[in-house]
């Protein structure tokens, strides 16, 4: 596996805080033949190691978030009710 040291391009401190938990650590992902080609692209794209791994992990888990599952069902509630409007269904009176 590859450990490439890029510059960072910079973060959010909220960000590093909340993911801050692995940033030393060898995640799963990079062990697959798909992580591994994700983990070059970040690093080529000038995410250092630890950076590239937090998104990676960020990617795989972010469904997990019970806040991240509210908002994905609103969304789909909001696209039905767009479909709606648009097929005549519902009016704006």
């Amino acid at each position: 596996m590859k450990n490439f040291q890029h510059s960072s391009m910079g973060g959010f401190s909220e960000f590093d805080e909340g993911v801050g938990q692995f940033a030393a650590t060898e995640l799963p992902i990079t062990e697959t033949e798909k992580g591994q080609a994700q983990l070059d692209f970040l690093l080529e794209q000038g995410f250092d190691w630890d950076e590239a791994l937090k998104l990676l992990h960020l990617h795989e888990h972010i469904y997990e978030n019970a806040e991240v599952r509210q908002r994905m069902a609103e969304d789909c509630r909001m696209l039905f009710v767009k479909w709606l409007y648009e097929q005549g269904e519902l009016h704006e009176d």
